[in-house]
């Protein structure tokens, strides 16, 4: 009677998983504007993301590499835009981010190190909050482009949820994604998983999905970061690889490149830029000196494919390599005559991305 009962106890998540799923009556339209206005919605559990872009290791961006090419687990917390804790876990600890109406802080136990972070950057790398199910799918069904397809998906069953789904499908030939597929909680419009498809692939290069979830209102104390009595401390203001890399350079780039507008950010210097429409979007970012060789000798180790970007009449060419993927695709180019270096990257195909670069040279060099 006991062996029967843990057989059964144990067999419960599987049976309940391979249950039948009732179809939604919503439609996808009304299932992504009920997806975008969720963020009252609060909830927390456990997230598993995997990405498969296969990412060169560039300097600086290893953080980054590491969380678009594996599988990344993280304990949520989220209240509020303004108010939530994500903890990534890794092999070796954890760091959890926290944050709240007066900054970030993060509790990085690795390195036995505690960082408060005022304000929020206008423009910075990716971190692991941006993976959970919520943030991302909200991200991906906002930027969509009027014209992309919106179809509906069969309703899955994920972390418990009998979820209604969707699919974005772009128009725009320069993109590289082939359909991005969002799932919800019907009621609440709460996303519970996500996966992106490159064109011409078959399965998903990056997904993200809730193992565990429960829609309540966490207490205030777990929101609260608290490392151990001693843990060294710093406060600071929002740093940022490319912001960072922002001060040191002088060059306003375009308002348009490669005939595309520049997308409107907050705080805009002019120095780093996006542009495109949809998700035929990109960025472009200048690297200083010394850095800009750095990561286009990691490019060239990294077995990128070398490129012709043209530059002035009389000039030699740039040095230039791209980075493909299935999803993603990065160029770098460095002018031999004068060392100026661009970092260009985004879903999109890799002749935006060399027209684009040859306009910064041309331009700016």
């Amino acid at each position: 009677m006991v062996a029967g009962f843990v057989a059964a106890l144990c067999a419960a998540p599987v049976v309940i998983a391979a249950l039948p799923v009732a179809r939604s009556s919503l439609t996808a339209d009304a299932l992504r504007d009920r997806t975008l206005t969720s963020t009252a919605a609060p909830y927390q559990g456990l997230v598993e993301a995997r990405g498969s872009l296969g990412l060169p290791d560039l300097p600086g961006l290893s953080d980054v590499t590491g969380l678009l090419g594996g599988t990344t687990r993280m304990r949520v917390w989220y209240d509020s835009a303004r108010r939530w804790r994500v903890d990534v876990i890794t092999p070796t600890g954890e760091r959890d981010v926290q944050r709240n109406p007066r900054g970030t802080t993060i509790w990085d136990y690795e390195r036995n190190l505690f960082t408060q972070v005022r304000g929020e950057p206008p423009i910075r790398l990716p971190r692991g909050s941006d993976l959970t199910p919520p943030d991302l799918a909200r991200r991906l069904l906002g930027i969509a482009a009027p014209r992309d397809r919106l179809t509906a998906l069969p309703p899955r069953r994920v972390a418990g949820v009998a979820a209604a789904g969707l699919r974005v499908t772009p128009v725009d030939p320069a993109t590289t994604v082939g359909h991005v597929d969002v799932w919800a909680d019907p009621g609440t419009g709460l996303p519970v998983a996500v996966e992106m498809t490159g064109k011409g692939g078959g399965r998903a290069v990056l997904s993200t999905r809730f193992l565990d979830l429960r829609q309540r209102r966490p207490a205030a104390s777990v929101l609260a970061v608290s490392p151990p009595a001693g843990t060294p401390s710093v406060s600071l203001g929002a740093p940022d690889l490319i912001s960072r890399l922002s001060r040191f350079l002088l060059s306003r780039l375009p308002d348009r490149l490669a005939g595309y507008p520049a997308l409107p950010v907050a705080g805009d210097s002019g120095t780093v830029r996006a542009y495109g429409t949809g998700y035929a979007a990109f960025a472009a970012l200048p690297l200083p000196g010394r850095f800009g060789r750095r990561v286009l000798e990691a490019a060239r180790s990294a077995g990128a494919q070398a490129v012709q970007v043209s530059t002035a009449a009389g000039m030699p060419p740039a040095d230039a390599f791209v980075i493909r993927t299935p999803l993603l695709t990065a160029l770098v180019a460095a002018e031999s005559e004068f060392g100026r270096a661009f970092l260009l990257a985004g879903p999109v195909q890799p002749k935006l991305l060399m027209t684009a670069a040859q306009q910064l040279i041309m331009e700016l060099g």
